[in-house]
């Protein structure tokens, strides 16, 4: 878990997030002090199958095992928020998660104004705020680590040798999926070749379909989606061309493709998923332990934050080796023992049928299941 304070980068080891790590004081909620709200961003529900959820999903998991009481809100539109924040304070409660980078600003705000409430910021990365009160805590995820795993079952499967990444603005987190991406493909199949185009935008649906087009005329067999809403449409456009696709943040079969619901579902292999319920139970856990995180914090494999979503529909397609060798990589991150690329050196491709060599000790992806 890399933790960001004002412009430095610090390298540490919280146990919090590590399944079998230090054992949290158990609470009821007659006894305990914290009492935990969450407010969505606009479009957000806590059955959207995305960042909403999977934040509901991990303050529920932390309120039922410390006992402490729990409850969220739905913001109508971005005027909502102060309201929504308002009852929260309202009904004293004291531990706040807000969702999306929507919400930065409104929750930086509010964390200022409120010294004594602890608010948790989901995928809120606060670049231009030289120091965060103590109070508030980022969460962000490792999007390179994700798309690197997802990358290399895209190398593993493209017959063509040619895949590519539909990205959004040529901003940090895109650039880290995009490289991620091909640096994964190029791990497993050196001869790959991977096509990326920063459309400038997240929601412009008619472009991310005239890109996927224009990746297909290239001869791309697999397409990753990694620009919001224009990733969305790009994926569901080749998605129905009978081209492979790969989803980001969230498992986009559930929610793209409307769990099987949408044409082309059948051709989604998996998605670069961020674990945002474990990031939310993480920093509650460390709040109610008295041991908080402080400032930006960036989860990666090692500490639970990222992830491939389930093969769904595409299982059968996808060989026994090759789930295993995604597998694999997934556990060599976490083991330290393997490194995207994108921020250091880029691993050595492996030799054709190989796996990567993994300690019988390293991290297992079971023990991220909360």
């Amino acid at each position: 878990m890399r933790t960001v304070c004002g412009i430095g980068v610090l390298l540490i080891v919280i146990l919090v997030a590590v399944p079998s790590g230090r054992a949290f004081p158990q609470a009821t909620e007659e006894s305990s002090p914290w009492r935990i709200g969450l407010v969505t961003n606009v479009g957000g529900t806590i059955s959207d199958g995305g960042f909403s959820e999977s934040a509901h999903k991990g303050a529920q998991r932390a309120a039922e095992e410390f006992g402490l009481d729990y409850a969220y809100s739905n913001s109508r539109d971005e005027f909502d928020y102060t309201a929504q924040l308002d009852t929260m304070l309202g009904e004293e409660r004291n531990i706040i998660v807000t969702v999306g980078y929507q919400m930065e600003a409104v929750t930086l705000d509010y964390a200022l104004q409120n010294p004594d409430v602890y608010f948790i910021g989901v995928d809120q990365a606060y670049s231009d705020v030289e120091e965060l009160p103590d109070n508030l805590i980022g969460l962000q995820f490792a999007e390179d680590e994700a798309a690197f795993m997802v990358g290399a079952l895209a190398g593993k499967m493209t017959k063509s040798n040619t895949v590519a990444v539909i990205g959004g603005m040529e901003i940090p987190p895109v650039i880290r999926l995009a490289e991620g991406f091909r640096n994964g493909a190029q791990y497993v199949n050196p001869d790959v070749d991977v096509l990326i185009v920063y459309t400038g935008s997240f929601d412009d649906g008619e472009l991310g379909t005239e890109t996927a087009q224009d990746f297909i005329d290239q001869g791309a067999d697999i397409i990753f989606g990694a620009a919001g809403s224009t990733g969305y449409a790009g994926i569901q456009y080749a998605a129905r061309q009978g081209i492979w696709v790969i989803g980001v943040d969230q498992d986009e079969w559930r929610t793209n493709f409307r769990e099987g619901r949408f044409d082309g579902s059948d051709k989604v292999l998996t998605s670069a998923i961020k674990r945002v319920d474990n990031g939310v139970y993480q920093a509650i856990a460390s709040i109610v332990a008295g041991d908080v995180i402080q400032g930006v914090v960036v989860l990666d494999t090692a500490h639970c934050g990222v992830g491939y979503a389930p093969f769904h529909e595409t299982e059968d397609a996808i060989s026994d080796d090759d789930q295993l060798l995604v597998e694999l990589i997934w556990r060599g991150l976490a083991a330290g023992i393997l490194q995207t690329g994108v921020d250091t050196t880029v691993p050595e491709p492996l030799a054709s049928g190989e796996m990567p060599e993994i300690p019988e000790d390293a991290p297992v992806l079971s023990d991220c299941e909360g």
